[in-house]
C-alpha cells in the first residue's frame, strides 16, 4: 500500500491558486514593493491618527473613516504576504502529498471535480482583485478627498504630487492581491488536505471490502491469523495517514488563527468606517459618479468571491472528516480479533471529534458563520437604507 510521493510545488495540481496567493509574493521585486508599500501606509497611518488626536471633528473624520480603517487590513494584508505565507508550504511539505494514482472510480472523480473548481474560482477571483485593483487607480473626486495619502502629498510635495500620487494609486493593484491571498492560501491548503483524505478513503474502501456470508466465516476471519495480519497492516497504514493529516491541520490553523481574528477585527473596522461615512454622505449630499460604482462594486465582487470560497472550503473540510467517520464506524468489526478491534476502537474514538477549521473555541469556518455574518450584513443594509428613507 506504498503511494508514490508528490514532488511539491512541481507536481502541484492546484498551481494556478498557489501562484496567485503564494508564488507571486515571493518574488524578489513583488517583496521589496510590498516592503515599501508597508512602510508608505505605516507612515500616513500614523500621521492621520496624530491629526485626528490633535483636533477631531466627527465630519472631518467620517470622510477619511473608510480608507484609514480600511489601510489597517491593507497593512495586515501585506505584513501576512511577508511573514506567514511560507506556513502553508511547510504544512504540505510535512505531510508528504501523495500522488493521484491508484484512486478509486468516485474518489478519482472527487478529486478532479475539486481542481477544477479551485481552478476556476482562481481565475475568477483573480481577475476580480485586479478589476478593484485597476478600478482604485483611478480615482473620483469624492475618492480624492477620501484619501487621506492623496491629500499629504498634494500638501507636502506639490512639485512631485502628480507622479507621487498615480505611483500610490498603482499600488492598489498589488494591494488588491494582497487583501485576498490570505484567505486564498487558506482554501489552497485546505483543497490539498482533502484531497489526500480522499486517496486514503480510496484505501478505506478496500479495506471495507470483507464480506461475511455466515458465523463460519466470521470464525474462520477470526482465526486466520494471515487476515488479522492483513487487516492490521491497512489499519495502521490509514490512522497513521489521517493523523498525520489532522496533526498538520491543526498546527498550521493554530499558526495561522491569530491573522484570521486580526482581520476579522480590521474587517469590523472597514464595515463601521464604511458605514459612517454613508451616514455623513447623506448628511453632506455627496454625489456619486461611475467611479464610486466601480471602485464599490469590484471590491464587493472580490470579497464576496472569497469568502465564500472560504466558507464552502471550511464546510467541505468539516463534512469529509464526517465522511471518513461513518466510513470508520461501518467497518464489520465483529471479524476483528481482540488487538485489532482495540486499534479500531481507539481510533473511532478519536474520529468522533470534530475537526474544524477553527479561529476560537466557539467559532469555526461553515455555513453556520457564513449564515450569521450574511444576517449581520443584512441587519446593516436595513438599517442604511431606514436612513435613507428617513434623510428623504
Amino acid at each position: 500500500m506504498d503511494f508514490e510521493l508528490s514532488s511539491w510545488p512541481k507536481d502541484d495540481s492546484l498551481w494556478v491558486l498557489r501562484v496567485l496567493c503564494i508564488d507571486f509574493f515571493q518574488l524578489k521585486l513583488v517583496k521589496t514593493t510590498v516592503v515599501l508599500f508597508l512602510m508608505c501606509n505605516a507612515l500616513f497611518i500614523f500621521v492621520q491618527t496624530c491629526l485626528f488626536l490633535r483636533s477631531f471633528e466627527i465630519d472631518y473624520f467620517a470622510i477619511y473613516a473608510p480608507y484609514y480603517f480600511g489601510s489597517f487590513y491593507m497593512i495586515l494584508s501585506l505584513a501576512q504576504t511577508i511573514l506567514a505565507t511560507h506556513l502553508n508550504g511547510d504544512a504540505l511539505n510535512a505531510v508528504q502529498l501523495w500522488k493521484i494514482q491508484g484512486v478509486d472510480k468516485e474518489n478519482t472523480e472527487h478529486i478532479k471535480m475539486e481542481i477544477r473548481i479551485t481552478t476556476i474560482y482562481a481565475i475568477v477571483n483573480g481577475i476580480f482583485a485586479l478589476l478593484a485593483g485597476i478600478a482604485h487607480m483611478v480615482p473620483s473626486e469624492n475618492i480624492k478627498k477620501m484619501c487621506f495619502p492623496l491629500a499629504i502629498i498634494k500638501t507636502y510635495i506639490p512639485y512631485w504630487k502628480d507622479e507621487l500620487c498615480f505611483l500610490y494609486m498603482t499600488g492598489y493593484i498589488l494591494i488588491a492581491l494582497a487583501m485576498v491571498a490570505n484567505c486564498n492560501q487558506v482554501v489552497y491548503t485546505t483543497c490539498h488536505f482533502r484531497i489526500q483524505i480522499y486517496i486514503v478513503k480510496s484505501v478505506m474502501k478496500k479495506l471495507l471490502s470483507v464480506k461475511t456470508k455466515n458465523s463460519k466465516d466470521i470464525s474462520n476471519m477470526l482465526r486466520t491469523k494471515e487476515f488479522q495480519k492483513d487487516i492490521k497492516t491497512k489499519m495502521v497504514f490509514i490512522i497513521k495517514r489521517i493523523n498525520r493529516i489532522i496533526k498538520e491541520g491543526v498546527k498550521v490553523n493554530k499558526q495561522m488563527s491569530i491573522y484570521v481574528m486580526l482581520f476579522a477585527v480590521c474587517g469590523c473596522l472597514l464595515g463601521m468606517g464604511a458605514l459612517l461615512f454613508f451616514l455623513v454622505a447623506l448628511k453632506l449630499h455627496f454625489e456619486f459618479g461611475i467611479n464610486e460604482y466601480l471602485h464599490n462594486g469590484t471590491v464587493v465582487l472580490a470579497g464576496l468571491s472569497t469568502f465564500a470560497a472560504v466558507i464552502i472550503s471550511g464546510q467541505k473540510s468539516e463534512d469529509i472528516m464526517e465522511e471518513v467517520r461513518i466510513m470508520w464506524a461501518s467497518f464489520p468489526w465483529y471479524v476483528l480479533n481482540y488487538e485489532n478491534s482495540k486499534i479500531y476502537l481507539m481510533f473511532l474514538g478519536t474520529l468522533t471529534r470534530s475537526y474544524k477549521i477553527r479561529f476560537t473555541e466557539e467559532v469555526s469556518i461553515n455555513y453556520r458563520l457564513g449564515v450569521a455574518i450574511a444576517r449581520t450584513l443584512f441587519s446593516m443594509l436595513s438599517v442604511f437604507l431606514q436612513l435613507i428613507k428617513l434623510d428623504r
